[in-house]
């Protein structure tokens, strides 16, 4: 699924759980927001944006019954699932819900704000007139202890000239170390490789310190002496590698990692040149109302990027709400509320690149390309079977 991330932190503790189809960007941005607290009855909130306070003066002057509030905001496990219990509550012109029991990360969310069905519980006129709807899912509660939970890119073998490596891990991890001096990356004979990584101070985390990125030297110095030295890629196409993590590096709480992590890289011949989206293999139905879009790449893509990168917009030109879920990196699936409408296009930033930095316009390490980002939309029209 597309995380598509309304990461929400304080200092340090406040964690994501809850992934909404969305795009990321302003002009996708969802009604909705969650948010969850480790070990606490608030796991699993859903938050509305800000309701105009003329309205929220005017809910705080009834009594809803849960049947009154979830006539307008309301999650189900189904398009025609009841509500999902749980309380509501109103804080600084936002209405919460709050799930009576643990959700399950396994079952997909329908989410649900109707203006127009407010309006008729509250019998006044309400000029806004929109309903929101949103698919999401939760993810269990962060533990205290972190471990190294998956690491990307997720392939057999990679590209000698791959450019970043993605470490997750299942709880916020310390700034007050230095990454590099917990991770190496060894030959098939045990030596470390001297430097592999561009250097960043604190390490390049995603906002809740969950997802480190490791991005590989490109063309560094690596063989031979003085004169005679050559530059190349970090890794050697036909070798093996183990990229190792050390469980004395600590997370947030202080604890240190519960084990010791180690992956195998086979390296491959280096991916050069651009991306082809002529080539993309697209394929979509409807399943349970909800939309999915089975996408076969031409280039392993960069996954984190992608979920940023990957747009839906339908016949009427609206930009829905969308999640990106990764089968490899050279097979996803894009999921979104279905609505009605045959034919969309998936819309694809310029800027999207793939596991060694190639875009659709130009490759990443390739003498004389052009490398200024276009703006050009780059798009795919498909229908749905």
């Amino acid at each position: 699924m597309m995380k598509i991330l309304s990461e929400n932190t304080k200092g340090g503790t406040l964690g994501l759980l809850f992934f909404f189809l969305l795009t990321g960007h302003a002009i996708g941005q969802s009604f909705f927001t969650a948010k969850t607290l480790p070990s606490s009855d608030q796991y699993g909130t859903i938050t509305t944006r800000l309701v105009p306070e003329e309205i929220v003066k005017l809910i705080n002057q009834q009594n809803f019954s849960f049947e009154e509030w979830s006539s307008f905001f309301y999650i189900q496990t189904g398009p025609n699932a009841p509500a999902v219990l749980g309380k509501y509550s109103i804080e600084n012109n936002h209405l919460s819900f709050v799930p009576k029991f643990l959700p399950d990360p396994k079952v997909n969310y329908f989410v649900t704000f109707s203006y127009p069905q407010l309006g008729l519980l509250l019998s006044d006129e309400i000029t806004e007139q929109n309903v929101y709807t949103d698919v999401a899912s939760f993810e269990p509660p962060e533990t205290t202890q972190p471990e190294v939970i998956s690491f990307t890119p997720d392939l057999d073998e990679v590209p000698a000239n791959l450019l970043r490596f993605y470490v997750y891990f299942s709880a916020p991890m310390s700034l007050l170390q230095n990454p590099y001096d917990f991770i190496s990356i060894e030959d098939d004979d045990g030596k470390k490789l001297i430097d592999p990584f561009v250097v960043i101070p604190e390490g390049l985390w995603n906002i809740n310190h969950t997802r480190l990125t490791l991005l590989l030297h490109p063309g560094r110095v690596k063989q031979g002496v003085g004169p005679n030295m050559t530059q190349g890629d970090v890794l050697l196409a036909g070798n093996s590698y183990t990229l190792k993590i050390h469980s004395e590096w600590k997370g947030a709480s202080g604890e240190p990692l519960k084990q010791n992590f180690s992956q195998t890289i086979n390296a491959t011949n280096p991916l050069r040149g651009a991306m082809n989206i002529n080539s993309w293999a697209l394929k979509a139905n409807v399943n349970n109302g909800i939309g999915v879009l089975t996408v076969i790449t031409d280039h392993p893509l960069d996954q984190p990027l992608a979920q940023r990168m990957l747009f839906l917009r339908n016949a009427e030109g609206q930009l829905l709400p969308a999640q990106v879920k990764f089968e490899n990196p050279e097979q996803l699936q894009i999921l979104w509320r279905h609505q009605g409408s045959k034919e969309l296009e998936l819309l694809i930033d310029p800027r999207l690149e793939d596991v060694c930095g190639n875009t659709p316009h130009y490759a990443f390490d390739l003498e004389g390309t052009e490398r200024t980002p276009s703006e050009e939309e780059l798009k795919i029209k498909f229908s749905i079977n």
